[in-house]
C-alpha cells in the first residue's frame, strides 16, 4: 500500500487488518455512499468449459449481472459506465466486453441505450480500490469461517448491500 519512500500508493483489502475492515464496512455503509453487490461464483457447481477462456467468462458474467440488475431494478439508469480493473483482463480483450454488453443489452434486449467500459490501473481510480476492499472482505469471511458474517447481514438489512447475484443459480 506503500511507495519506497512511505508515501501512500494504493489501498489494498488484503493489507487491512480485521478491525479496519470493519471501520471501511462501518464507513462506506453508515454514511450511504455506496450500494455493493456481490457476483459469487460457484466453481464446484459450473463447467469446468465454461472458465477456459477467462475474458469470455467475465464478459458473459457480466453480462448476465447486468441484466439480472436491471431486472431486480438495482440499475435503473439506460447510460451505463463500467470501470475495470486492467490487471484483471489480457490487453487483447481489452474492447471485447464493451462491444458485447452492446451487442447484447442496447441492440438485442434494449435494456440499456449506452455502455462505456474503460480500463484503469486501480493504483490510479479509488473507485476501483473500494470495490476491491469490499471483494477481499467478502473473500476474508469465506476464508475465516464467516468472520465478517454478522456485519455483512446487518448491511444487507439495512440495504447497503445487496442481494447476491449467484452463478450457477442455485436452483
Amino acid at each position: 500500500m506503500f511507495r519506497n519512500d512511505g508515501s501512500f500508493k494504493e489501498l489494498k483489502g488484503s493489507a487491512l487488518n480485521r478491525d479496519l475492515k470493519l471501520e471501511f464496512l462501518d464507513y462506506f455503509c453508515k454514511n450511504n455512499l455506496i450500494k455493493v453487490r456481490y457476483i459469487v461464483l460457484d466453481n464446484m457447481r459450473i463447467d469446468k468449459r465454461f472458465a477456459i477462456n477467462k475474458a469470455r467468462t467475465f464478459n458473459y458474467l457480466m453480462k448476465l449481472f447486468l441484466q439480472n440488475s436491471i431486472h431486480n431494478g438495482y440499475i435503473q439508469d439506460r447510460d451505463i459506465f463500467l470501470q475495470i480493473d486492467e490487471r484483471n483482463i489480457k490487453t487483447n480483450s481489452k474492447f471485447s466486453l464493451e462491444d458485447y454488453i452492446h451487442q447484447e443489452l442496447v441492440l438485442d434486449k434494449n435494456d440499456i441505450d449506452d455502455v462505456k467500459v474503460q480500463y484503469f490501473d486501480s493504483s490510479n481510480n479509488s473507485i476501483i480500490q473500494i470495490a476491491d476492499v469490499f471483494a477481499n472482505i467478502r473473500y476474508s469471511d469465506y476464508l475465516t469461517g464467516n468472520a465478517y458474517y454478522n456485519s455483512l447481514k446487518n448491511y444487507k438489512k439495512q440495504g447497503y448491500i445487496l442481494k447476491d447475484f449467484k452463478f450457477p443459480q442455485h436452483k
